[in-house]
């Protein structure tokens, strides 16, 4: 009882949500009601859209920026997790996940996710990987150091987050990067009228291990600390899972059906003419 009420009381406490209010030219005033360093739910005042009435209860939630990843290995495979939601009942599918942190760009944060989640990254990132242990032979590395080294080698490019002319972040991968393996699926509003954050959708494609045991059912993964189990999938059997309803969130069920669309018939990676 002490454990649940010291998390409780953790989750309530005077934390500033750490996002970006959302206002616009029909945004007359936002107050806030509650919020968390990682969400916020708010009032907004808003005019109509002819500029006639004024809305006084529209309400808002505000959420911190995602990614979803959709991972294909090196053998065509995709990598799956299987596990429990607060807001579904039962289990779910899902592809890998998490918050961009301030300041990083979208891309960096699906790496970054990538790597804690399933130690895995593109064959170009293991080729860096590679190069740079190959300087380092015949020093002494442990596990845990190595783990990080690998890390700083991965998010090594920091490249800053750029903004499209709204102010939002745009997500997309520069056109100098030469890793071929990532592609951009797209940037999408969680709820039009209610906020929720935008998600970054991307598909890594040829994914091999950057750690040990990376993406298989006995790599520990980091940063996530909610059961789950690994799964690999055909894309056949993918397919079935949307048709069945297994990716039980809107996001998930679309960062899937997007990558088939761009793997099985050749759709763009977004936005700019990518292939």
């Amino acid at each position: 009882m002490d454990t649940v009420k010291s998390k409780t009381q953790l989750a309530t406490s005077n934390q500033k949500y750490k996002g970006t209010t959302w206002r616009n030219e029909r945004t007359v005033s936002v107050k806030t009601v509650a919020e968390t360093s990682f969400a916020r739910c708010d009032i907004h005042t808003v005019l109509s859209e002819d500029g006639t009435q004024i809305f006084n209860d529209w309400l808002f939630l505000e959420e911190v920026n995602a990614v979803n990843i959709v991972v294909q290995t090196v053998d065509g495979k995709f990598v799956v997790f299987e596990q429990r939601k607060y807001a579904v009942p039962g289990k779910t599918f899902s592809p890998v996940g998490g918050f961009v942190d301030d300041g990083e760009h979208p891309w960096m944060s699906a790496k970054r996710e990538v790597l804690e989640e399933l130690g895995l990254g593109s064959r170009a990132t293991l080729n860096r990987v590679n190069r740079n242990f190959e300087r380092r032979r015949g020093d002494r590395i442990d596990p845990e150091r190595q783990r990080n080294v690998i890390r700083d080698i991965v998010l090594q490019e920091s490249i800053p987050s750029v903004d499209d002319e709204f102010g939002i972040p745009d997500g997309q991968i520069p056109s100098t990067s030469n890793d071929v393996d990532w592609v951009f699926l797209g940037r999408y509003r969680t709820a039009v009228n209610r906020g929720g954050g935008f998600t970054y959708l991307y598909l890594l494609k040829n994914a091999v291990p950057l750690l040990p045991n990376g993406g298989s059912d006995s790599y520990a993964g980091t940063g996530d600390d909610e059961e789950q189990s690994i799964m690999h999938l055909s894309a056949n059997e993918v397919l079935d899972f949307l048709s069945q309803a297994q990716f039980q969130e809107i996001k998930w069920s679309a960062t899937f059906a997007l990558s088939l669309m761009h793997i099985n018939n050749n759709m763009p990676g977004c936005c700019s003419g990518q292939k």
